[in-house]
């Protein structure tokens, strides 16, 4: 599948701490949806933006602070932070999570923290998307493990309006096509929703670094021949437009609380 890729995170520090990166990927995986924002860093500020959020994580880590998110940095110098939610609705409870987490924080401390790390980015893009398991490709037995993954790719899939489930459809067949000639490298797929330029998918692939995912993607491409090139030209006569963005996973951003 041609550039297939993941997305976003974190949903402002303030109330709470709020990204297409590798998230969990279980054979048997239900329908996630997932809280992504994107921080544009100014560039000077970048050190200052890495600091906050390190601090950020170390404090989540003392109090054992409940929510977890997984962070990627873009080559533009915007980062996402994508965050697990169950629903909608649990917003509530992770903003009450985070303001919990504030009391326990000496007062000065958390504001002064909050001052630092608004002045190191220009905007907050906050959105909502869902994880679609079964548009989304696992291999058996995946050529990298996760702590081989240092490059990331997001495509984004403006689709139709009145296409989405024309191009649902076509991404089973990418799933099935894939599976058939056993490619080792997988995909996650995202639907948009609230926050999005909606209809939109994000598909995030990846590899060890850019070289090497570029010249797998040519081996794969390859191998999926003629079929391949069949449901592209499916995929592309869906499209409105397509972009896509990369860069890496960043765990050294990233939080998950420790199993009781």
């Amino acid at each position: 599948m041609k550039g297939k890729i993941s997305v976003f995170l974190m949903v402002g520090l303030v109330v709470s701490l709020s990204a297409l990166t590798i998230l969990a990927q279980a054979e048997e995986q239900e329908t996630q949806l997932f809280e992504v924002d994107e921080y544009a860093v100014m560039p000077s500020m970048v050190e200052e933006f890495e600091t906050c959020i390190k601090e950020f994580v170390a404090l989540c880590t003392q109090h054992k602070y409940p929510y977890s998110w997984k962070a990627s940095s873009i080559d533009d110098f915007h980062y996402i932070l994508v965050w697990p939610v169950k629903n909608y609705a649990d917003l509530d409870n992770w903003s009450k999570a985070t303001s919990e987490l504030a009391k326990k924080v000496e007062k000065e401390q958390w504001q002064a923290m909050l001052k630092r790390f608004r002045s190191s980015y220009e905007y907050i893009h906050e959105s909502m998307y869902y994880l679609i398991p079964e548009r989304s490709y696992t291999p058996e037995n995946p050529r990298l493990k996760p702590e081989e993954i240092n490059f990331i790719r997001w495509g984004f899939y403006y689709i139709r309006s009145a296409k989405e489930e024309a191009f649902a459809e076509n991404d089973k067949d990418w799933v099935a096509l894939h599976k058939k000639k056993n490619i080792p490298d997988g995909w996650d797929i995202y639907e948009g929703g609230i926050g999005t330029d909606r209809p939109v998918v994000v598909i995030a692939s990846w590899g060890k670094d850019a070289v090497d995912y570029f010249s797998q993607s040519a081996k794969n491409e390859k191998i999926l021949g003629e079929e391949a090139e069949a449901l592209s030209k499916k995929e592309n006569a869906l499209l409105r437009k397509y972009e896509s963005r990369t860069g890496r996973p960043r765990p050294d951003l990233s939080y998950i609380p420790k199993e009781k």
